[in-house]
């Protein structure tokens, strides 16, 4: 009998095979090649819907999945002091939650308003419907130094803690999406984890959305195909197995846009006072931490030198008043504070409800969003006020 003798060498005498530098090469290269080509695919999808230029706005819902890029296209302009930069920042108020479109929100209008007076302004609406302070502060500190002049709309009601039922901040994703380091000030008010000294994840999210776009518009791309981002699809299945889902607090029922307040059933103007008047009357704390975060926020863009003008959204002071629901004694009150805060760091403040200031009834839609002829009248106002901060902040 003969035995035949074997072993793993025998079966594959040659082993493994090696991974040189060549190859490696090549599958680098590949990788390389499959992430371009996705990227092309990527951007066939979703930009032939992006015109930044022609009175764009975030989406009304899931609006941060959006900002990287319109944040990217604002970055990538290129600098003409004949034609400055003008970024409005805010909440629903100043993303247009009554008009009937994007082209009669204020900023639309006072774009066209700055045109007629002879200034080429480009402007841009990065307003978001629930926007905070803490919200303002990480889009403001990103491009605060790619703007002739910052237009910062702060909402009254938010300074009241009962108005802000997820807490200090509306878009926590903020920071991460946006590369934006947390230093201890933020951190300890928002009481989130601060960045690392040598934010090397900030600098590394920021290179890659500058130049890889699906890892910028990864959340525009999953709320095209799934309706919002893969994290908040999870998050809100999570929330419906644990039963903690958020509370809703609308601060009016559901109303036609650009209908006048006016014109509206009594019934309907009088529950849409006293749902405001439910957030309208409070007592402004020092350490709530919308005015902390307002004063972080200032204090930063004094740091950066920044052209900066924070005024007070209008409120329907006719009907609030009319209604005998709103103290302007407290809202006075509560402003001052919030000048106070704003002005010592060398920054303009506007309230817009102080008398001769103040929008009639009729330019409003609800107590605090206007309609689209609203939108032009205060849009004329406003450039009025801030046109000498344009011209001195036109950089060459």
């Amino acid at each position: 009998m003969t035995r035949i003798h074997t072993s793993a060498g025998a079966e594959n005498s040659r082993g493994p095979e090696r991974l040189t530098r060549g190859r490696l090469l090549v599958r680098l290269l590949a990788m390389a090649a499959a992430l371009v080509l996705i990227d092309l695919l990527v951007a066939q999808y979703l930009r032939p819907d992006q015109h930044y230029d022609a009175d764009w706005r975030l989406p009304r819902t899931q609006s941060m999945s959006a900002l990287p890029g319109y944040v990217e296209h604002i970055e990538g302009l290129r600098r003409d002091p004949r034609r400055p930069r003008v970024l409005f920042l805010g909440a629903s108020p100043t993303w247009g939650e009554m008009n009937r479109d994007r082209y009669h929100t204020y900023s639309a209008a006072f774009q066209r308003t700055a045109r007629a007076a002879g200034t080429e302004a480009r402007v841009f609406n990065l307003g978001a419907d629930g926007a905070l302070v803490a919200d303002d502060y990480f889009i403001a500190d990103r491009l605060a130094g790619h703007a002739d002049l910052l237009g910062i709309q702060l909402t009254y009601h938010t300074f009241n803690p009962a108005a802000r039922l997820d807490g200090a901040e509306r878009f926590s994703e903020l920071p991460t999406i946006l590369g934006e380091p947390v230093d201890s000030g933020v951190a300890h008010v928002l009481a989130i984890h601060r960045s690392h000294p040598f934010n090397l994840s900030g600098l590394v999210d920021q290179a890659l959305d500058r130049h890889w776009l699906l890892y910028r518009e990864h959340d525009e791309l999953a709320t095209r195909l799934f309706g919002r981002p893969i994290r908040d699809e999870l998050f809100a299945r999570w929330q419906k197995l644990t039963g903690s889902g958020p509370k809703k607090l609308p601060l009016a029922p559901a109303l036609a846009k650009n209908t006048r307040f006016d014109q509206l059933d009594p019934a309907q103007q009088t529950e849409i006072v006293e749902r405001y008047a439910e957030f309208a009357n409070f007592h402004l704390r020092r350490d709530d931490s919308e005015l902390r975060m307002l004063d972080l926020l200032c204090a930063r863009l004094e740091q950066r030198g920044a052209h900066a003008v924070f005024f007070m959204s209008p409120l329907n002071l006719g009907a609030l008043e009319g209604f005998g629901v709103f103290d302007h004694r407290l809202y006075d009150a509560n402003v001052a504070v919030i000048r106070a805060v704003v002005e010592k760091h060398g920054l303009t403040f506007i309230d817009w409800n102080q008398p001769g200031k103040e929008l009639p009834s009729a330019l409003f839609a609800d107590a605090t969003h206007t309609t689209d002829q609203g939108s032009a009248v205060f849009a004329r106002r406003l450039y009025a006020a801030l046109a000498p901060q344009l011209a001195a902040g036109a950089k060459p």
